[in-house]
C-alpha cells in the first residue's frame, strides 16, 4: 500500500475486506464474480470475504444469481449509492486499481508502466495531476484511448508520458530535465518493476551498456 494520502483515506472509510470486495465489484461493474474466484483475486481469508458479500447482496448492493453450480455476484449499478462509490474509490484507493483496470484493456503492450510525482509519493492535493509514464514500444494514442474515461471518473487530469527504450537510454544520457524528473522520487508500478528500470538505467559507468 502506497503511503498517499488519498490512498489512506479509503483505507480510513472501510474495513481492510470490506474495501477489496467493494472496490472489485465498483470498479469492474461489468463483471461476475464467484465467491472462491473472489476468495483467490482478494487473498483474504474465506469466513471474512464471504460475510461482506452476504452483507452487500442483502443490501441489494450486490445481484446474486445462480449460473450452473456457481452463484456469481456482480453490482447493483441501480443501486441508489452505486454511483456515489463508486466516485469515492475511483478518488481515493481505488484510483490505482481503475487506471490499472484501463490500462489492461490497452491495445499495444505495455512493457513499464508506473505513476510518478506527487501522487506517488504521497503529496498530491485535490488538483494534483496523475503522472503516467509509459517505457514501451507502444503508441501515446494507444495509452490514450484506453483510458480516455479517467479523468471522468476520477475527477483527475491524467498527464501522460510515453517514452520508447532506446529513446529512454539517449535521453537519461543526454541528462534530460524530463527524464530526470520521471526517475525521481517515488514509484507506483502497474506494469514491470524497480528491477526492469533499475536494468535499463543502471549499469556502470554508462548507464545502458550492455543493453543491446
Amino acid at each position: 500500500m502506497s503511503n498517499n494520502s488519498n490512498e489512506m483515506l479509503g483505507v480510513s472509510l472501510f474495513g481492510k475486506v470490506r474495501r477489496k470486495v467493494l472496490s472489485t465489484f465498483v470498479l469492474n461493474p461489468d463483471r461476475s464474480f464467484y465467491l472462491l474466484e473472489l476468495i483467490r483475486l482478494l487473498n483474504c481469508g474465506r469466513g471474512a470475504v464471504q460475510r461482506e458479500v452476504s452483507r452487500l447482496s442483502k443490501a441489494g448492493f450486490l445481484i446474486r444469481t445462480r449460473v450452473g453450480n456457481q452463484v456469481h455476484y456482480v453490482a447493483n449499478q441501480q443501486n441508489l449509492i452505486y454511483l456515489e462509490l463508486r466516485s469515492i474509490f475511483s478518488k481515493t484507493t481505488g484510483l490505482v486499481d481503475l487506471l490499472n483496470a484501463d490500462l489492461e484493456c490497452c491495445s499495444d503492450p505495455l512493457g513499464m508502466a508506473f505513476i510518478y510525482g506527487d501522487y506517488a509519493c504521497g503529496a498530491a492535493n485535490d488538483t494534483s495531476p496523475v503522472c503516467l509514464a509509459v517505457i514501451g514500444d507502444t503508441t501515446m494514442d494507444a495509452i490514450k484511448s484506453c483510458t480516455s474515461d479517467f479523468t471522468k471518473e476520477t475527477v483527475r487530469h491524467l498527464h501522460i508520458t510515453v517514452i520508447t527504450p532506446s529513446d529512454l537510454k539517449r535521453r537519461v544520457i543526454a541528462g534530460d530535465r524530463k527524464v530526470r524528473e520521471i526517475l525521481s522520487g517515488s514509484r507506483i508500478f502497474l506494469a514491470g518493476g524497480e528491477k526492469e528500470l533499475t536494468i535499463l538505467t543502471t549499469t556502470g559507468d554508462d548507464l545502458f551498456s550492455g543493453i543491446y
